[in-house]
């Protein structure tokens, strides 16, 4: 410490070595600065995303859930797969299907906004709902994809 002391007194200032050692060791610390903020973010990214796909799936089965609680005149295919039923919310011969975006349709019309998908980010890549007429029971699989 103190022989860099007598070299910044001196009026002679570092040598070339010296300076570049010194900008060496500045650019691994700045290396090792971005690096540790890119996985920073890419983790950030990643939980994010499986947060929001979380939200839209609960937010997904809520709705249908409700839809589905009071569906009357139910008609299944010959799988159980649910062709139509008689919605309290949508009138007869409700049918469910997606958009273009994977964006879940009633009769043709949005169930959700385009926010609680993302905005465009989130979409619905698969999906089923079959009815167990003996049971009177529902059941509804859904898989969320990130455009």
């Amino acid at each position: 410490m103190k022989r860099l002391r007598q070299k910044l007194k001196n009026g002679r200032g570092l040598t070339l070595v010296e300076m570049v050692a010194a900008a060496a060791v500045l650019a691994l610390l700045g290396l090792m600065l971005h690096t540790g903020l890119f996985m920073a973010q890419n983790s950030y990214n990643k939980i994010t995303g499986e947060a929001e796909s979380q939200l839209l799936l609960s937010t997904l089965t809520d709705l249908l859930s409700n839809e589905l609680r009071y569906a009357r005149d139910v008609v299944t295919g010959g799988g159980g797969e649910l062709l139509r039923y008689t919605s309290v919310n949508y009138g007869r011969n409700t049918t469910l299907s997606l958009d273009e975006n994977g964006q879940l349709e009633a009769n043709e019309r949005q169930m959700l906004s385009g926010g609680a998908y993302g905005n465009g980010a989130y979409r619905i890549e698969a999906w089923s709902i079959l009815y167990d007429e003996t049971t009177q029971v529902f059941t509804v699989e859904l898989k969320v994809t990130g455009a």
